[in-house]
């Protein structure tokens, strides 16, 4: 694995899923659902803001199809096995959360929010519930406890076709970058706004974006030419993040792929090398996983939602930006109640050796969660 000196390496990305972590709770928190083209001029500010931070999905994405393929890159395993593996990495997060906020919620959900009035009863309550928990419901249409859980099913299917979009970005790019990007174009050429986009085919093109960039180190090239011209780079990724975000307000989820990189770029070149600042962010991207997968709870779906409802509907903007600290800390602090819970849980453990951790350390991906 490549150290901080040589390239783009963990902490980097970290600092990306940090800032895309507070994207995601702007974006919730606002509702931003205003349909592309956006007029930026006249449409109400905290709302073309929180539209636009919906990029989070693709620098998730991004991200993802990154971390991956350097994972298998710097490894020695057989790409099935190494899928497997992730697989279940992927999901064994989302299981603990799943149970532990399906039974709290039996005690502290809102009454429509309860397990029972969103899955039902009997053996059709219980189909329900396993087919969320096992991150199939958008594919089988059945009722959410989490709207937010849909991205679940989404990662779920671009990991399992992580080998074939990996050989294929690999052999041949120029084919399968256009064909994965279809969804998008299609999305856009037919009206924004016409489908539900929480679904998997409108994120294959971030992906494999994601593949093309690790595999031809993108990114470890642009950190090596920031470290000569390092002003000139924040320049122009400053003016790139200002550019697609325009160009995104009009076209629409099409274009998120590449504001997104921008948002990358951008950040090597200014929150990373921001000692305090970045750490900071970097925290924020080691717990941007329970984040995105509990979040909703505590703004939406629990009674805690009261305190939000004040914050949201006061007149003052104070208040109203006031819900995106205090929803952020107290995720915070439920993920890291979560982390102390597996910590003592394997603290019986037996440790492996040193060199087996090491050698675990080095398989270690760069991706969510």
């Amino acid at each position: 694995m490549k150290t901080l000196t040589e390239g783009y390496v963990k902490r980097d990305t970290n600092i990306a899923k940090g800032a895309a972590i507070i994207l995601l709770l702007i974006h919730h928190l606002y509702m931003g659902v205003a349909p592309a083209p956006i007029d930026i001029f006249h449409e109400y500010l905290p709302l073309t803001v929180a539209t636009l931070s919906k990029v989070c999905v693709a620098i998730f994405v991004v991200l993802s199809g990154y971390g991956l393929t350097v994972s298998m890159e710097n490894g020695r395993e057989k790409l099935g096995r190494f899928t497997l593996r992730h697989t279940f990495g992927l999901m064994r997060p989302y299981f603990l959360i799943y149970v532990l906020f399906v039974t709290l919620g039996i005690f502290f959900a809102r009454v429509e929010f309860t397990p029972w009035a969103v899955y039902g009863t009997g053996l059709r309550g219980f189909g329900n519930a396993c087919a969320e928990f096992f991150a199939l419901r958008p594919l089988l249409g059945t009722p959410t406890y989490n709207q937010t859980w849909w991205y679940m099913e989404a990662a779920l299917v671009l990991y399992l076709c992580f080998p074939l979009l990996y050989l294929g970005v690999k052999r041949v790019p120029y084919v399968v970058l256009p064909v994965t990007a279809v969804p998008l174009a299609l999305y856009y050429f037919l009206g924004n706004n016409v489908w539900d986009t929480c679904r998997e085919i409108y994120w294959f093109f971030p992906f494999a974006a994601g593949i093309f960039v690790a595999q031809r180190d993108l990114l470890g090239k642009f950190t090596a030419l920031f470290r000569k011209k390092p002003w000139l780079c924040v320049s122009a990724t400053g003016a790139a993040v200002l550019a697609t975000a325009l160009i995104r307000s009009q076209v629409g989820l099409a274009f998120d792929t590449f504001f997104a990189v921008a948002i990358i770029l951008f950040l090597r070149c200014t929150l990373s090398v921001i000692p305090y600042l970045g750490a900071a962010f970097g925290y924020l991207g080691r717990h941007s996983g329970n984040i995105f997968m509990l979040h909703s709870f505590i703004y939406c779906y629990f009674t805690s939602q009261s305190f939000f409802v004040k914050l949201l509907y006061s007149p003052s903007l104070i208040n109203e930006f006031l819900a995106l600290p205090l929803l952020l800390v107290l995720s915070l602090v439920c993920s890291e109640l979560i982390e102390f819970g597996k910590r003592l849980i394997g603290a019986g453990k037996k440790p492996a050796s040193g060199a087996a951790r090491e050698e675990w350390k080095k398989k270690l991906p760069h991706i969510l969660p």
